[in-house]
């Protein structure tokens, strides 16, 4: 496929732990570089450089100033962790704004059809990351600093687009869901079921409020699930979306890898049947697609995301497979989650 853009720059790997072992570090670049190598993908794309950085100033559309000086200022005291989980080194806000400026050329470029898919292959991840740094009630930040995906999102409706946000990480995108939750921009998100695994939330009766009322569709998965439950369950809130609203300018993906069923994290079980044929049915939307990496963490990332990004394109999938099925149990209440967030948006 013409048009397939990759960024990725080794800024990306400065944000990095302050000591110790943590599962977000940067050979998670290294896996999913790998991944991309071995199917094949790498050498297709056209690779790009982020731009020039435009500095943390830009997260102000999506974060206070009060959270942006905070990783600001232990960045320059050495870096430590801001809660249990996430963590802020010296070069967190160098790989930050590079991530940023590589989100927004990324945009820029879809939009003037210089590509039609675009991986930004960058950290630290974003969707767990709201306006004041934790949100609707989440423990920690969840491994996030600045919210890139929402960041987008906002920039592209400001200028006049239609944006749509679909999540995909394992993980409900609270942070994103804060930051839109009274803006006009659809965020769909299919996650493991929040009563489950952190963080909590992504409800189905969470669906929006002022100006955002009816656009947030979020549709919990039990553990268990997979691939045929889930694709249906993506296909319903397309429809859904599509019902409610014409066709995106633009389809930005949180494209968490850590639903596949053996990165180790969660109890969703997609295989590479499942994440190709997700993109194929992203691709069936019409529009350019921006993928912004967030959770993933082993194999996800050296399977599942070639899997993913050769639906997009068309292509086979590089690392076919058996597909996983759904028991009945789980399929009911993936049935029963999707008629509350159904009867939701009716009552209006």
């Amino acid at each position: 496929m013409s048009g397939f853009c990759i960024y990725y720059d080794p800024v990306f790997k400065l944000h990095e732990p302050p000591y110790g072992y943590h599962m977000e570090a940067p050979e998670r670049l290294d896996q999913a570089v790998e991944g991309l190598v071995e199917s094949g993908i790498w050498s297709l794309a056209e690779h790009r450089t982020p731009p020039r950085r435009r500095g943390l100033y830009v997260f102000r559309e999506v974060h206070s100033p009060d959270y942006i000086t905070a990783v600001l200022e232990l960045a320059m005291r050495g870096g430590g962790y801001l809660d249990p989980d996430t963590y802020v080194s010296p070069g967190t806000p160098l790989a930050a704004e590079a991530y940023a400026a590589a989100v927004l050329d990324a945009a820029e470029s879809l939009l003037r059809g210089e590509c039609r898919v675009a991986l930004v292959l960058g950290r630290p991840p974003g969707h767990h990351a709201g306006f004041f740094g934790r949100a609707m009630g989440a423990p920690t930040l969840g491994f996030c600093i600045f919210n890139v995906s929402a960041l987008a999102a906002l920039t592209l409706h400001r200028l006049g687009y239609q944006p749509l946000v679909v999540d995909i990480d394992l993980h409900h995108g609270n942070g994103t869901q804060d930051i839109l939750y009274d803006k006009p921009v659809y965020h769909i998100d299919l996650h493991q079921d929040p009563s489950t695994i952190y963080p909590g939330s992504g409800w189905p009766w969470q669906t929006g409020e002022g100006e955002g009322r009816g656009t947030k569709l979020n549709l919990p998965l039990p553990p268990g699930t997979g691939d045929d439950a889930y694709l249906e369950a993506l296909d319903a809130l397309l429809a859904l979306y599509l019902e409610r609203a014409t066709a995106p300018d633009i389809v930005v993906v949180d494209a968490g890898l850590d639903a596949y069923w053996d990165d180790e994290l969660g109890s969703l079980r997609l295989t590479t049947a499942g994440y190709h044929a997700l993109g194929r049915r992203l691709a069936g939307l019409g529009a350019p697609v921006l993928l912004v990496l967030e959770g993933g963490y082993s194999a996800g990332l050296r399977r599942g995301l070639p899997a993913l990004l050769a639906g997009l394109a068309g292509w086979a999938n590089p690392f076919p497979g058996k597909p996983t099925t759904t028991d009945r149990a789980a399929r009911k209440q993936v049935k029963d989650y999707l008629g509350e967030l159904v009867e939701k948006l009716a009552a209006g």
